[in-house]
């Protein structure tokens, strides 16, 4: 009994892994993809491969000067500069969404995410920005936020955008 008991906890020391904190594990192999956010998940070496993916939230920064600035609805030019929060959804199908389409160690380089969302973002700046006057848009900068927000969408490949 006792030896069954030493084996038992011999397992769990073994092959569960648990989840760091703001962390997820994605397990692929035997029995598909499982994700793990703030449990732990049994990892057996040879059925199983396992990442850990970063869930923290990433800032993308954004510089549209001198010749790639914005242009007002008044043929204003404005040089800008812009930081995005953006972070994975804390859904399932999302995180194994980003682990399949971006890969988990994509996912948690800045640089990378820069590449994949920075044109996204710039046609945003710049098509909201072309609806308002250049008085307007200083005037009504949370609004030209929120309408910038809006026009980039939900569409980010399980990543959500915070502000």
């Amino acid at each position: 009994m006792i030896f069954q008991v030493c084996i038992y906890f011999l397992i769990i020391k073994l092959f569960y892994k648990k989840v760091p904190t703001a962390n997820a594990i994605i397990r692929n192999g035997l029995g598909g993809t499982k994700v793990a956010i703030s449990k732990g998940i049994y990892v057996i070496p040879s059925f199983h491969t396992y990442e850990i993916l970063d869930m923290t939230s990433k800032s993308i920064r954004v510089e549209l000067l001198d010749n790639n600035n914005l242009i007002t609805k008044d043929d204003v030019r404005i040089d800008i500069k812009a930081s995005f929060l953006m972070r994975i959804n804390n859904e399932l199908e999302f995180i194994k969404k980003v682990a399949h389409t971006i890969g988990v160690e994509n996912a948690s380089n800045k640089e990378h995410l820069k590449e994949l969302f920075s044109a996204k973002f710039i046609e945003s700046l710049k098509a909201v920005a072309r609806q308002y006057t250049f008085e307007t848009l200083i005037d009504s900068r949370n609004n030209y936020r929120d309408l910038v927000i809006q026009n980039i969408g939900t569409d980010l490949n399980g990543f959500t955008l915070e502000n």
